[in-house]
């Protein structure tokens, strides 16, 4: 699209690869969303570098072909496109319900959402997506912001039970940065305090992280006897699949910084519920379906619970695991944004400025 004014634009009236599709934008941002297939954020494009900070999946992904949910460990894999997922009510592995089961992220991101404009003025526009859960009474609302003349994604999400039981649930925003983005002369900011690697199968061997450790951030003990600095990444030849859990934010922030790029993503979020936030390191070692090593992804999620393995026996016995009572409603608030001029970031306020590293 073309622009006249600085007043920012949003529509429903697309199709993407078959699936229905938004747009928001602004002379600032392109922000691609799929309501189609789980709402999710499949391009968040900085205009001024013309550089879209998500990782795209390196192998063909459909949505669903319906509103049910399959029930198998890869199901969610096989419909990943990469980008910006809403994960409810499992993050991570499966876990048996009265009736049913769930399996790999539940079921948020396999539905269709409905979309509608709720906003379009000279200052922002908004839309607003939501959906009911098949297998868990939850509904879900998320308005997605795009002011007039910033750099910045506003998002305000909210999950209500709409049963007559109380019942547990993991949330968990699946955010995937990529290429350009990421690579060694990007760099990773956050205020957390200290991390946790959960132990590795004994299949895994493309780990460079020893398993079953907590760690000061962002120095996590190494297979190889030597620390690993976290805020680093890895060579984009590399051959690595980690997983940490970053824990004690003093602010619920991160932030990646490209300088060769002029560039940078930075999130902020609602600490609480969001009160651990999953580092998922797929930098060419992921070497199962559907990746077989093609993928060089950051995946950077702020989560209600942790670790994403022995769900959900494990987030109630460290007490991670949140629940809702009939009735109930949680809400949280996150801000998305893209920068220029900075080497590093010391901090991301609640309306998303970046502060630091000038």
């Amino acid at each position: 699209m073309g622009f006249w004014n600085d007043r920012p634009r949003v529509s429903t009236e697309f199709r993407y690869r078959g699936v229905d599709a938004a747009l928001l934008e602004n002379r600032n941002l392109r922000v691609l969303v799929l309501p189609g297939k789980g709402g999710d954020i499949l391009e968040f494009r900085d205009r001024r570098t013309d550089v879209d900070v998500l990782y795209h999946a390196d192998y063909p992904w459909d949505p669903p072909s319906d509103r049910v949910v399959p029930s198998t460990e890869t199901t969610w894999n096989e419909h990943y496109p990469g980008g910006w997922q809403v994960n409810l009510p499992v993050a991570g592995g499966g876990m048996d319900i009265a009736g049913s089961r769930y399996d790999h992220h539940g079921e948020s991101a396999l539905l269709p959402w409905d979309a509608e404009v709720t906003r379009d003025d000279d200052e922002a526009v908004t839309l607003t997506l939501t959906t009911e859960l098949r297998r868990y009474p939850f509904s879900v609302e998320r308005d997605l912001t795009l002011p007039a003349d910033a750099s910045r994604l506003e998002i305000s999400e909210s999950v209500t039970n709409e049963g007559e039981v109380e019942l547990e649930y993991a949330w968990q925003q699946h955010v995937a940065l990529g290429r350009p983005l990421i690579g060694p002369d990007a760099r990773l900011d956050t205020s957390a305090g200290r991390g946790y690697v959960d132990a590795y199968g004994e299949d895994h061997d493309t780990n460079r992280l020893l398993g079953d450790r907590e760690f000061e951030w962002p120095l996590a003990d190494g297979v190889d006897g030597d620390p690993v600095d976290l805020s680093e990444f890895p060579p984009t030849d590399a051959k690595i699949h980690d997983q940490a859990f970053l824990l004690e934010f003093d602010e619920p922030w991160y932030a990646v910084t490209n300088p060769e790029l002029d560039l940078g993503f930075a999130l902020r979020w609602s600490g609480d519920p969001f009160e651990t936030l999953w580092y998922w390191q797929s930098f060419g070692g992921h070497d199962e379906s559907p990746f077989w090593g093609r993928n060089y992804t950051a995946g950077l999620e702020p989560t209600t619970a942790y670790p994403g393995h022995s769900y959900p026996e494990a987030q109630r016995e460290n007490a991670t695991l949140d629940s809702l009572a009939p009735g109930e409603t949680v809400s949280a608030e996150f801000v998305a944004t893209t920068y220029g001029g900075r080497e590093r970031v010391d901090g991301v306020d609640a309306d998303g400025t970046v502060r630091g590293g000038d």
